[in-house]
């Protein structure tokens, strides 16, 4: 679990960003997405939303250093990879719509190619961290602070 990991706080031209390594020398990433799954599940996530593993290396992946970041930018990949991260999870998911080609054309598609050339798990959570028990918008509503404030209905 990330409960030994340590956050630190890098900045990337205006955008915040987390890195976290791991006080285990490794965890392979079956069990992390396992563990991310604990807190969030994907099935919390809206219908439309493309969230989940985006970008899987080839087995076997093991994570050393993982980077949190709010939107995978190429700036962000820059940084990511600079600080050796091998998993990066992106709030907001950087592939939306699906892709026709991979090539080096567009900003996106070079992310998933130096994503994969560099072995780097790319995850984004999305929605189904909105929805989670004790996810964004449970703390969002908890800063409100209004007994009168009810869970909407998912419908």
């Amino acid at each position: 679990m990330l409960s030994s990991a340590h956050l630190v706080p890098i900045s990337v031209q205006r955008a915040q960003s987390w890195i976290c390594r791991s006080s285990r020398s490794f965890m392979d990433l079956k069990a992390l997405l396992s563990s991310l799954n604990d807190f969030a599940s994907l099935s919390f996530a809206e219908s439309w939303d493309n969230v989940g593993l985006l970008v899987e290396p080839s087995p076997p992946h093991t994570v050393n250093t993982l980077f949190l970041t709010n939107d995978l930018t190429e700036e962000v990949m820059d940084e990511a990879l600079q600080k050796k991260a091998d998993f990066i999870l992106s709030y907001h998911p950087p592939i939306f719509r699906p892709m026709k080609h991979i090539t080096w054309k567009t900003w996106k598609e070079c992310l998933v190619i130096r994503a994969l050339e560099n072995r780097v798990a790319v995850y984004s959570p999305h929605t189904a961290y909105d929805a989670a028990p004790q996810g964004v918008n449970s703390w969002l509503a908890k800063g409100l602070d209004d007994p009168g404030l009810c869970q909407a209905d998912k419908n």
